[in-house]
């Protein structure tokens, strides 16, 4: 009976090391693309596959909106790897929109290589690709207003603090 026992009590030992195991080991791998550097490097690969697909386009000016639209996303992600803080924010631009924008022009480059592009689909894609650099230049934007607001809070300050000390002109033209 104590033979038993002792089989038992080792075997539930395995199975808690195990359970332990795995627990943590599949939480890493679920914390992994959460990070920072995981999302950017997940970022970085969809941007890549852009940039693959954008060679494949025949039409020259999608093709320029598409080159416009991935050196807008390489200026993101190096102002994101400059400033990790702000990942967090950017999440929709990194989970979705790189990705069906790379399942957009993934589509296109198939029904242009097959031949089935017509003149109202390549207007239809440029005025869409056109809309969507401004979205993407608007996001880039978007990555320095807390810097445009410090800036402004700290240009503020300093003329009051100049004002007080008598060293600036207050809006009377008369010094503090």
């Amino acid at each position: 009976m104590l033979w038993i026992a002792g089989i038992a009590a080792v075997l539930m030992i395995i199975l808690i090391g195990l359970v332990i195991y795995f627990f943590v080991t599949g939480s890493k791998e679920k914390n992994v693309p959460d990070s920072p550097s995981g999302v950017l490097t997940k970022a970085r690969s969809e941007l890549m596959d852009l940039r693959r697909n954008q060679l494949k386009i025949r039409n020259k000016e999608i093709a320029a909106l598409c080159r416009e639209i991935t050196d807008t996303g390489d200026k993101i992600l190096a102002v994101l790897k400059q400033k990790p803080e702000s990942v967090a924010d950017s999440r929709q631009f990194l989970w979705y929109y790189l990705p069906t924008l790379g399942k957009i022009l993934g589509t296109y480059v198939r029904v242009e290589e097959c031949g089935s592009m017509t003149d109202e689909l390549s207007v239809n894609t440029m005025i869409h690709l056109g809309e969507i650099k401004k979205a993407m230049e608007k996001q880039y934007d978007n990555l320095f207003d807390n810097d445009k607001l410090d800036l402004t809070v700290d240009m503020e300050a300093l003329t009051l603090a100049c004002k007080r000390d008598g060293l600036l002109e207050d809006e009377n033209g008369e010094e503090k």
